[in-house]
C-alpha cells in the first residue's frame, strides 16, 4: 500500500513537472523564432533540448510507474 501512495506521488510530482516543462519549452520556441542574435537563438536552441530531454525523463518516470502498478 504504501508503494501504491508513494507511486501515486511520484506521478503527481513528475507530471506537475511535465506541464511546467511544456510552458517553458513553448516559451522557449517562441522565444528562438523571435531572435535575430544567431548565437542566443543556438544557445536556446540548446536549453531546448535539455528541456525536451528532461520532460523525456519525467515521462519515463511515469510510464515506469504505470508499468510497476501493472506487474
Amino acid at each position: 500500500m504504501i508503494g501504491a501512495v508513494n507511486s501515486k506521488k511520484i506521478n503527481a510530482s513528475s507530471a506537475a513537472h511535465i506541464a511546467l516543462l511544456d510552458q517553458f519549452i513553448r516559451l522557449t520556441q517562441d522565444t528562438i523564432v523571435e531572435q535575430d542574435d544567431a548565437f542566443v537563438r543556438d544557445s536556446l536552441v540548446d536549453l531546448l533540448s535539455s528541456l525536451r530531454n528532461e520532460r523525456a525523463d519525467y515521462a519515463e518516470i511515469i510510464g515506469a510507474s504505470a508499468l510497476n502498478r501493472a506487474a
